[in-house]
């Protein structure tokens, strides 16, 4: 029923055979002749601006050439000069003057010479115009030019002009106690860029180093002194490199009067300066015009007789198309014993018989199609009912799944939270602990048991941070990290594990500053060392870089089994272990290098591993270089190093007791004045005894009963009304907490933190002494 309503719908909408075949041969043609005369015009305007940017670059180059060569041959006679053994008998400025009377006769650009010593005060002025003078003391105009040594040759000042039309440039050298400044002529340039023509309309102009038009064929522009430092041309120009003679060619830009051009720009060597040659674009697309126009020309004939046979093809054509389609009009409508009556020889003889024997078939199909459907409706049905079950199920098997991963993300947010307290507190007591120790023996054992708290924080923060990772919570403060800090920070934690397996740990210092991330760089580099220290059995581990350009390959080798091929890329899948001889120590939780390449691609690096068994492995982080680091960071225990907050009156608000009174006893360490409260009302009202306004306000973000230390840097900044710094610590990993504490412009730390490294935040937070 519906294949008969399409068939009368499109009878009604039926366009004659002969006009169909006719716009068909004719839209062919017409499509061959367009694709046909587009590639003739674009080939032909790039032949035309080859040949003319070919053109442009050799005459540009050969008057970059001429004009260096120009001002080559002045600096030769100033050199020249220079080397005269000035100061000593027989060359007094008499010998001097004459000198340079000579020099201004050999080169007749040169119109203008001084004398003047390191502070740029004139000596001794000739001049081919004005009188000459002799210690007149007078301070040079281009002070820049007084301040050369030996070693800096010939040195070009600014380009300016005399009289208001004149382009003139200054040179100075040092010739071995003073300063000798020469003025040279440059009205040479507008002869070089008047000889210079690519075509009846195309030009050439010059342009010195700070963008200023300094020769022009047409010499109004010159005299308007244009500043071209905006142009399109000079941008692109004085983005290629120096050392560059040909700068560009071929760029489709504007001239002065905003006509399009195509212009060439050439280098001046030793100079800065810059030819253009441009041309107008539309002698460049003359050919294309011409191919345009023979083109349009064969595409109207060719249009022409592709109607014309169009017409008489579809002619020929379209009595049989139609007796086919009525036929199966009639097919549509339900009749099936109306055979197509068309005797021909060819092919569409052919076609009618092949129709009439589908006709035939579709006769035989259709008596058993009732049957075929009832039967396909009852498997259907059936189908249905099965996968009716299936999704049921599937819906609470996904309901489950789902329970159980909120499950999973709430304990993890509980288990952060209440974890990193205590580990916290024990980091902070430790510090502190370390600070009063007087006993090396006490000390070995205080470092043993930061090297385990170590241990343990590294264990937990790998089950909770491979979460965050995969949730995408963690976001990259990307700064400049000093690479030689964190590795001597990773040789202090890692060694004393290394030591316990009988292994060495090798760190070779890296001075170099690189872009990332701190705390999850030093979360990728402990991952690697702690799983280079737990697979291998004898030997060592060493951590070194190579430079490469802009870049540094950090890299952690060592001498365990090894790693299959078949393990390459399922080593850094969660939970993954290789079964390694030892014990279950040895193999981890499978966690490490699952975190390393999370972690390295947020930060965008590079992560490679090669490995050989039985000889060991070496992982590579490759890290963008940032710069040279200035000087080592100095250790927690460097006893020149002044307390980082001697004398800073700081506020600490914690509702944990043993933390807050762990930063008061370390705080007190640095000879700081403090004062401590477990809520903002205890601390408002502890402040009350106090005539000083705090520096500094260190924080934790849960303070119980739904207050927050945004609450208290909030309060207190309006108390004082001054803008105080502020320092947040939490054991909160949210990802919310870093805009908010950004817009409060407080700094944001999570828990756990060791001591020194709390201490330098808050001195990174605290304005310095001075007020700068």
């Amino acid at each position: 029923m519906r294949l008969r309503q399409w068939l009368q719908r499109r009878a009604g909408g039926y366009r004659p055979l002969s006009r169909r075949y006719a716009l068909g041969v004719s839209s062919v043609t017409l499509s061959l002749l367009l694709l046909s005369g587009a590639s003739e015009m674009y080939f032909g305007y790039r032949e035309s601006l080859l040949r003319i940017e070919e053109v442009q670059d050799a005459l540009a180059q050969g008057a970059a050439r001429e004009i260096a060569a120009y001002l080559s041959s002045v600096e030769t006679g100033l050199r020249n000069v220079a080397q005269m053994p000035w100061g000593r008998p027989g060359f007094d400025v008499a010998h001097r003057r004459e000198e340079f009377y000579r020099l201004m006769q050999i080169v007749p650009a040169v119109t203008e010479l001084q004398v003047v010593d390191t502070s740029g005060r004139e000596l001794l002025f000739t001049s081919k115009k004005a009188p000459d003078r002799v210690n007149s003391q007078k301070v040079v105009e281009e002070p820049e030019l007084a301040r050369i040594g030996p070693e800096a040759g010939i040195r070009h000042g600014r380009t300016f002009f005399v009289d208001g039309y004149l382009p003139t440039l200054r040179m100075a050298t040092f010739d071995g106690q003073d300063i000798i400044i020469a003025t040279v002529d440059l009205r040479l340039l507008g002869d070089v860029v008047t000889r210079l023509r690519t075509s009846e309309a195309g030009l050439a102009y010059i342009v010195d180093s700070d963008g200023l038009l300094i020769a022009h064929p047409r010499a109004t522009n010159a005299l308007r002194r244009m500043d071209l430092s905006d142009s399109e041309p000079f941008k692109k120009a004085r983005s290629r490199p120096v050392s560059t003679s040909s700068l560009f060619r071929g760029l489709a830009t504007f001239d002065f009067e905003g006509r399009p051009v195509i212009t060439t720009a050439a280098a001046v060597p030793g100079t800065g300066w810059t030819v253009f040659m441009e041309q107008p674009r539309s002698e460049a697309l003359q050919p294309v015009w011409a191919t345009l126009s023979r083109t349009l020309t064969l595409m109207i004939t060719g249009l022409l007789a592709a109607l014309v046979i169009g017409i008489a093809f579809a002619r020929r054509m379209a009595a049989p198309i139609i007796a086919l389609r009525n036929a199966t009009a009639s097919i549509a409508a339900g009749n099936l014993d109306a055979p197509l009556a068309l005797e021909r020889g060819d092919e569409i003889g052919a076609l009618a018989r092949d129709f009439n024997d589908m006709l035939s078939r579709l006769r035989d199909l259709y008596a058993s199609l009732e049957a075929k459907v009832t039967e396909r409706t009852a498997q259907l049905s059936e189908a249905r009912d099965v996968l009716s079950a299936r999704a049921e199920e599937l819906t609470r098997l996904k309901d489950e799944a789902d329970r159980a991963n909120a499950a999973k993300t709430r304990f993890l947010a509980a288990a952060s939270h209440d974890l990193r307290q205590p580990m916290h507190s024990i980091s902070l007591l430790l510090g502190v602990l370390q600070a009063r120790l007087d006993s090396p023996e006490h000390r070995a054992l205080a470092d043993k048991i930061q090297s385990s708290v170590a241990t343990m924080e590294n264990l937990f923060g790998n089950l909770l941070d491979i979460s965050k990772l995969d949730a995408g919570a963690v976001q990259a403060h990307v700064e400049n990290v000093d690479l030689g800090w964190l590795l001597r920070q990773v040789e202090q934690v890692w060694a004393p594990q290394a030591v316990e397996k009988g292994l060495s740990l090798r760190v070779r210092p890296c001075p170099l500053l690189v872009k990332g991330d701190a705390p999850l760089l030093a979360r990728i580099v402990g991952n690697l060392v702690a799983n280079a220290i737990r697979y291998t059995r004898q030997g060592g581990v060493l951590v070194g870089c190579r430079r490469r350009g802009n870049s540094v390959e950090l890299q952690v080798w060592d001498s365990g089994p090894g790693i299959e091929p078949r393990y390459r890329e399922a080593i850094f899948e969660e939970f993954f272990r290789i079964d390694a001889p030892g014990s279950g120590q040895e193999k981890g939780l499978g966690l490490g290098l699952s975190i390393v390449q999370r972690s390295a691609h947020i930060l965008g690096y590079a992560l490679r591993v090669d490995s050989r068994v039985g000889k060991g492995s070496v992982f590579s982080v490759t890290l963008p270089v940032a710069g040279e680091a200035m000087a080592p960071h100095g250790g927690p225990a460097t006893a020149t190093r002044p307390p980082l907050l001697a004398g800073r009156f700081i506020v600490v608000v914690d509702d944990d007791e043993t933390n807050a009174q762990a930063l008061v006893d370390a705080l007190q360490a640095q000879q700081c004045h403090v004062v401590a409260a477990a809520s903002c009302e205890e601390v408002l009202a502890a402040l009350q005894q106090h005539l000083r306004e705090p520096d500094l306000i260190v924080t934790d973000y849960q303070l119980g009963a739904g207050r927050d230390g945004f609450e208290v840097i909030e309060r207190l900044r309006r108390h004082y009304d001054d803008d105080i710094a502020a320092l947040i610590v939490t054991a909160n990993t949210e990802a919310a907490l870093a805009p908010r504490a950004q817009a409060c412009g407080a700094r944001l730390l999570h828990k756990p933190i060791g001591l020194q490294r709390l201490l330098e935040a808050m001195q990174e937070s605290l304005p310095s002494p001075d007020g700068a």
